[in-house]
């Protein structure tokens, strides 16, 4: 079962992530920044939540789920316990999480909003900063990729009748366009969709008039969670050739996003 929660942004600052410290009853708190992130990248922020997850469980109800699978990316964070059971939580802003410091049973948590509760055991002081710092460096990013879709949005539609006629006479590809699609499509054998979706890009914004890339890139946004940018990239392809043979269930597809996108 597939369960999508949204992450607001928090009430108090969207650049703030609340550090609790059960000790004493004191509260502290930490503003994760670009300075405090250093030179994180993206992907060792997504490699890094996805180890710690992996290594705790959800909490339900007292009752810890272990977790046998975690994805991790800029925009969605997925899950899946021992019963099968997958939860997708969408972020494009920082979410609104407290981590505490509990009892010799629980470690430190992850509270996303009161929807679930996940459990990282006792982490050495030199990490407790990274998990505010590695959400911070996705949040950051998930707003750079925003903007840069926004643009991109932008110079497509001035170029449209061009791209049109490209898509038209299956203009091939630059020669660096096609190693991105080759590797793209390496990463999709892999299930490596987080992956394939930035190497989809990195091939749209050297031939965006290619249909089979914004088909195949809504797709894998699809598969992790990003249903805005999935619909955004399967209506390039509608624009691109709006009377191929698959156009009917590009369009369905929209839809169905659409309705996982209002849960």
């Amino acid at each position: 079962m597939k369960i999508v929660h949204k992450w607001a942004a928090p009430v108090l600052c969207t650049a703030m992530l609340i550090l609790l410290a059960s000790c004493g009853g004191t509260t502290t708190y930490y503003i994760p920044t670009d300075s405090t992130a250093g030179n994180m990248s993206v992907k060792q922020a997504r490699n890094w939540l996805a180890t710690v997850l992996k290594e705790g469980g959800i909490l339900t109800s007292g009752r810890k789920v272990p977790i046998t699978d975690v994805r991790v990316n800029s925009y969605a964070l997925t899950v899946t316990d021992e019963n099968g059971e997958q939860s997708i939580f969408v972020y494009r802003e920082l979410p609104q999480i407290a981590i505490g410091l509990g009892g010799l049973d629980v470690g430190w948590v992850l509270m996303l909003e009161g929807q679930h509760t996940f459990s990282f055991g006792h982490l050495p002081s030199k990490d407790r900063d990274i998990l505010p710092n590695a959400l911070h460096v996705l949040k950051q990013n998930a707003i750079k990729q925003k903007a840069d879709a926004d643009e991109y949005g932008l110079g497509f539609a001035a170029s449209l009748a061009d791209y049109r006629k490209k898509a038209a006479a299956n203009a091939a590809l630059p020669e660096e366009a096609n190693k991105y699609k080759v590797q793209a499509e390496g990463a999709v054998r892999d299930k490596a969709f987080v992956d394939a979706a930035d190497l989809y890009a990195a091939a749209l914004n050297i031939a965006p008039w290619w249909p089979a890339g914004h088909f195949n890139r809504a797709l894998v946004l699809g598969e992790g969670g990003d249903y805005e940018m999935a619909t955004r990239e399967m209506n390039y392809y509608l624009q691109l050739v709006p009377h191929a043979p698959n156009a009917r269930a590009a369009q369905n597809k929209i839809y169905e996003w659409a309705r996982l996108d209002s849960k």
